[in-house]
């Protein structure tokens, strides 16, 4: 049952229909997969992290925020690990590379990322209703600062030049922080990618504009519609999110 718009199941929702059926209609909740259990990591690091922060005006010692990233990253895989066949033998091996990998990015994140930002709210929930959008918008935003909204994306490759753009999580977040403070933030996303070679940080931003909230209520309104209507168009099954290791 959906009674709130989130960006998760509206990016869903234009991915692939069926996918948000199956999900959300009738309740098959596959596990996460390695991608999700770093991100999840990361995210439990810098929650941990900028809670205190708001008060203290200081980041935790590296070792606080690894344990935090380890606990968040095991037990994001408490109900199971989805692997593809072809992948399940190496479970354990995959496993420990997921972790060292999130133990990077957290170290990377401590670096460069935490000294930057001077939160003012974290992890805050927000449920407001938006003229002419049937159902209200829900979410968390990770991290607020004075007209300012960040979120971190762990990633195994690097994001293309200007990616930010093709997002709807940041007009999403914008739009929420808009509609509550009447200030128009500017989104950053800090992305951290594990490489070979090591660790790097991305950093892309983006300041919202009319055109960029007015196809954002446009795509919520025709999800709401379909949502009414029953109809769950599934996804070209040529798409990479169709294979069986995504």
């Amino acid at each position: 049952m959906i009674e709130a718009i989130h960006q998760s199941n509206l990016n869903m929702a234009l991915r692939c229909g069926e996918q948000l059926r199956r999900r959300y209609i009738e309740g098959e909740i596959i596990p996460p997969g390695i991608a999700a259990g770093r991100g999840t990591g990361l995210h439990g690091a810098n929650e941990v992290n900028m809670k205190q922060k708001v008060k203290t005006k200081e980041d935790l010692p590296l070792s606080d925020l690894k344990d935090a990233a380890r606990d968040a990253f095991i037990g994001a895989f408490r109900n199971g690990i989805y692997l593809a066949k072809e992948n399940r033998p190496a479970k354990e091996q995959i496993l420990n590379d997921g972790l060292n990998a999130t133990l990077r990015l957290t170290g990377l994140y401590h670096e460069e990322v935490a000294p930057e930002i001077e939160p003012i709210e974290v992890e805050r929930p927000f449920y407001i209703e938006i003229p002419g959008v049937p159902l209200p918008l829900a979410g968390r935003m990770d991290i607020q600062r004075v007209a300012k909204v960040d979120d971190l994306k762990g990633a195994g490759k690097s994001w293309a030049e200007g990616q930010i753009n093709q997002e709807i999580q940041p007009i999403f977040y914008c739009l929420a922080h808009e509609y509550e403070t009447k200030v128009r933030p500017e989104f950053i996303y800090h992305i951290l990618v594990d490489l070979k070679r090591g660790p790097k940080r991305q950093v892309q931003k983006l300041t919202p504009t009319d055109n960029h909230y007015h196809a954002l209520i446009k795509k919520m309104q025709m999800f709401c519609r379909s949502l009414e209507a029953g109809i769950f168009l599934p996804a070209n099954p040529s798409s990479w999110w169709c294979s069986e290791r995504w």
